[in-house]
């Protein structure tokens, strides 16, 4: 019998009321989706907008790969702005996905060369703001140091298109405001300046002041306003223009987009958080140093608000916005589908981030709705199905956006496989895994990047890890000897790796952070005390004795440090949970003492 009961199942030759089955075949939803972690040792995500399904489902994995495999087939013969959607997508897909930036994929590296070639004529003779933005946004994630120049040139063409009153809109039409239009400009500024770049504040401020200005009565926003030209003029509703989910998604994920870019509100949750998690570990409150492309100098190193701003009328405005779409929301608008199922994406991500959810009404489950949307648009060829307006490219790239969540995509960490560059480890030394399985130090290879593509996934025997111990000692004393600014960014990048999904990448960030004995690294080893591995926990254990010079009066029971030493693969249920019962009782006796050494001192969540 099939554990896994359907509807279906329990429906077939039961007679009740439609209302009544509609109830209970939600509730079948839930709990099957719970028996199905259960069963494969798994759980649902927590976030309300994805009950059943996360990017990492295989179903929703599945539906994106076929995406992308569609998307790979583009030719050049293609406008240069959808290829550069395209692009996008593929790169957006590469990060969730694999951890990386695919760089070198044909269709990424040939599109990024014709943005290149051709941006002196985009100055020139650009009429709109889709390309030169998602232009902005493709060099931005691809490779920012590479692209800077080409970039900073976008950027400054970005800025001499806004209008007087802080909106964007096509070169040809005088006194047009156009939300569309807009919301790419704003995306482009946030992805610039997570990327390090200088941008006038000013700008994103007019354009928020914009957004929160032509807002309709109603609550909702709508595509194309006139205006008189004034600074103070936001502009007047085009009649014509029925009201729609797409521009109205568009106006309110703007407004909190840019309320976050201007750092006006303390953010409730950090979205990127799970993400940064498995692909390089990024804990809530550890912040990793990114080299500013323009300098130190740069909006992205201040803190705080980065201009005064009423922030009543932003919390006025979204919450008309939140109740018009709660009222209105539905996943399939006819038109334009995928274009407003990616605005919607961006709303709901800088939503939770500014307020922890987005409700609990029809809204929530989104993502849900959306995933069972595009299964349902997927064309054999792998595409999704178009309108007379979305053609199946531009369809398609914005199908895996939303399936990969673009928005938190976008803000992981920047440029993972270099953030650091050769820091930390000398241009002669990598571990690496030989026949023999023994991981060893080796020579001719370049940083620490290169070291970690040469783990292996999965685990290793206590030999092994010592021989991994071995080889850092003496990378450890090199570490210590870094000037401030190289020290402050290995660390940091390090701290980042305490949760990430390879046991090594755990392993070197605890090892390191230990072995440094600084104060400054215990919350990082307190965090590492929950680590899924027990052999992680002991290090981290063992760091905070040797940093706190608590030798004997913070140490675990000889059974449990026995016990953490093994194979995981070997341990008990009840061994296991003894050590977990010990390892938690120690976390909290080194927060204790920790808060007392540094009251006001945050630690990882």
């Amino acid at each position: 019998m099939n554990a896994l009961m359907t509807f279906e199942d329990f429906a077939s030759g039961t007679i009740l009321p439609e209302p009544v089955l509609r109830r209970i075949r939600s509730a079948f939803c839930v709990l099957r989706c719970f028996a199905i972690a259960i069963v494969f040792g798994s759980y649902p995500a927590v976030g309300a907008s994805q009950i059943v399904y996360t990017p990492e489902h295989p179903d929703v994995k599945a539906l994106a790969d076929a995406g992308v495999r569609f998307l790979n087939t583009t030719r050049s013969s293609e406008a240069l702005q959808f290829r550069t959607l395209a692009s996008l997508a593929i790169v957006e897909h590469g990060k969730r996905y694999d951890g990386r930036v695919p760089k070198e994929n044909a269709v990424v590296s040939a599109t990024c060369a014709s943005i290149v070639a051709g941006v002196d004529g985009i100055i020139q003779n650009e009429g709109e703001m889709y390309y030169p933005c998602l232009a902005i946004i493709l060099l931005a994630e691809t490779d920012a140091q590479a692209y800077s120049a080409e970039i900073k040139k976008l950027l400054r063409f970005v800025e001499s298109r806004q209008e007087p009153n802080g909106s964007f809109t096509y070169k040809r039409e005088t006194n047009t405001c156009d939300t569309s239009q807009t919301q790419f400009a704003a995306l482009a500024m946030f992805v610039a300046k997570h990327h390090g770049f200088n941008l006038d504040v000013q700008m994103a401020k007019r354009t928020l002041q914009w957004i929160l200005g032509s807002q309709q009565p109603s609550g909702n926003w709508v595509y194309k306003l006139q205006a008189s030209g004034s600074p103070q003029d936001p502009g007047k509703a085009d009649k014509v223009l029925s009201a729609t989910l797409s521009m109205h998604a568009a106006g309110l994920s703007t407004a909190y987009l840019l309320s976050d870019f201007l750092q006006l509100n303390k953010r409730a949750k950090v979205m990127s958080k799970a993400l940064t998690k498995n692909q390089i570990g990024l804990p809530k409150t550890v912040s990793i140093y990114v080299e500013p492309v323009e300098g130190e100098d740069t909006t992205l190193q201040k803190s705080g608000p980065l201009v005064p701003f009423d922030r009543a009328s932003i919390a006025n405005a979204t919450r008309a916005g939140n109740a018009y779409l709660e009222n209105f929301f539905q996943v399939d608008v006819a038109q334009w589908n995928n274009y407003y199922l990616y605005a919607l994406e961006r709303y709901a991500y800088f939503r939770e981030q500014a307020e922890g959810d987005v409700g609990d009404g029809k809204v929530a489950t989104w993502y849900d709705q959306s995933v069972e949307y595009l299964k349902k648009t997927l064309e054999e060829t792998g595409s999704f199905k178009s309108d007379i307006r979305e053609s199946p490219l531009v369809a398609t790239s914005f199908g895996v956006l939303v399936l990969v969540r673009s928005s938190e995509v976008i803000t992981s960490l920047p440029a993972t496989s270099t953030a650091i560059g050769g820091e930390g480890f000398k241009t002669d030394a990598v571990l690496r895994e030989g026949k023999n399985g023994v991981i060893r130090q080796v020579e001719a290879e370049k940083n620490l990047s290169d070291l970690l593509e040469m783990m292996k996934e999965g685990e290793a025997s206590q030999s092994q890890l010592q021989d991994l111990a071995d080889s850092l000692k003496k990378q450890i004393v090199e570490f210590r000897q870094k000037d401030d600014k190289s020290r402050g960014e290995i660390k940091a990048f390090l701290q980042s790796m305490i949760s990430a999904r390879n046991y090594f990448r755990r392993l070197i960030a605890v090892r390191f952070l230990a072995g440094e004995q600084d104060m400054d690294n215990v919350p990082a080893l307190i965090y590492a005390l929950g680590d899924p591995d027990l052999r992680i926990c002991l290090e981290a254990h063992d760091g905070l004795r040797l940093i706190s010079r608590k030798i004997d009066s913070m140490a675990v029971t000889p059974l449990t440090r026995e016990n953490a030493r093994r194979d995981p693969g070997v341990l008990k249920a009840d061994e296991e949970n003894g050590c977990r019962v010990e390892f938690d009782s120690m976390k909290r006796r080194w927060t204790d003492w920790f808060l007392k050494i540094r009251p006001g001192a945050e630690l990882l969540d």
